[in-house]
């Protein structure tokens, strides 16, 4: 049976770094499973390079996959994932998955189950309209529990909970892990929060001063300015600079308080998994532990 490692954790932990290690020693490729790397032009602001690192020579799989504002699912996600990581396998190299989108993950990896259905553009033009309290309220007069699995306080993913709700069909096949005969292995990277917001904090600063503003005038003078992924994390704060609505540093600070609220989400969400083998990112023998354990496992 293949085995297929998966490097998670929460924003800031090092996952790519890890992986990108990993990657040299052992003559493999890397599958991302970030919801907000797979957009063209989102460079700074996804984080796609530990810290601006672009000479790479690592292949690394499902960046840039559309273009922002373009639909793209969590079925599309997984559809293209699991072409990419048969290819890799096929060539004899292991296979890393690296991310922070739980979800992306965990569907995968066969954890959590979904239902394929059709977007439905009129419904979404109609919620659109709709404030993230009417959603919630919505939400859960269809489905009491869908809540618990979902960023409540996120438009875009109420409205998708809604949409997935009202289309979903008796006869609808569930969509599992389409990747038989693999073994996910999971290595989890984690520290305590105090020191994580010190390196989100760090982050944030830096891409503040290399190339952030820029990145982000490029994506609206090319037209990106409302699509939903620009009034998301850090690019709204950007924004809102732009326009005058903030000074620099509250535009920094929310950025950082937003992250700090985002790890956590991340950490609860990976709880769920016990299967996980937990790595303290502050060891300074983090690379050559995570190393040993895909050799032994």
């Amino acid at each position: 049976m293949n085995k297929v490692y998966v490097v998670l954790g929460p924003t800031c932990s090092g996952k790519t770094s890890v992986a990108l290690d990993l990657c040299r020693s052992m003559d493999g490729e890397i599958v991302s499973a970030d919801s907000r790397q797979i957009y063209k032009y989102m460079d700074i602001g996804t984080g796609k390079f530990p810290f601006g690192e672009h000479n790479v020579n690592i292949k690394i799989w499902g960046y840039d996959l559309v273009v922002p504002g373009k639909y793209f699912s969590v079925v599309d996600y997984v559809n293209f994932a699991v072409k990419k990581v048969k290819e890799i396998l096929k060539d004899g190299r292991k296979v890393f998955i690296v991310g922070g989108t739980g979800f992306y993950i965990d569907v995968l990896t066969g954890r959590q189950q979904i239902f394929k259905y059709e977007p439905n553009f009129v419904l979404r033009e109609q919620l659109e309209n709709k404030s993230v309290e009417e959603l919630l309220s919505y939400l859960k007069s269809i489905n009491s529990n869908k809540t618990l699995n979902i960023d409540t306080k996120n438009k875009v993913r109420l409205i998708r909970a809604i949409e997935k709700e009202l289309t979903k069909k008796s006869n609808d096949t569930s969509l599992v892990s389409l990747l038989n005969n693999v073994n996910f292995k999971f290595i989890g990277l984690q520290s305590d929060r105090g020191f994580l917001y010190n390196k989100v904090d760090g982050w944030v600063n830096w891409i503040w001063e290399n190339g952030l503003i820029e990145e982000v005038k490029g994506l609206i003078n090319n037209g990106y300015k409302e699509t939903h992924q620009m009034k998301g994390l850090i690019y709204k704060d950007a924004v809102d600079f732009l326009d005058g609505k903030t000074f620099v540093q509250e535009a920094i600070q929310r950025t950082k308080f937003d992250l700090h609220g985002y790890v956590r989400r991340q950490q609860t969400w990976f709880k769920k998994n016990d299967q996980i083998k937990w790595f303290d990112i502050k060891d300074k023998k983090l690379s050559e532990n995570v190393q040993n354990f895909v050799l032994l496992s």
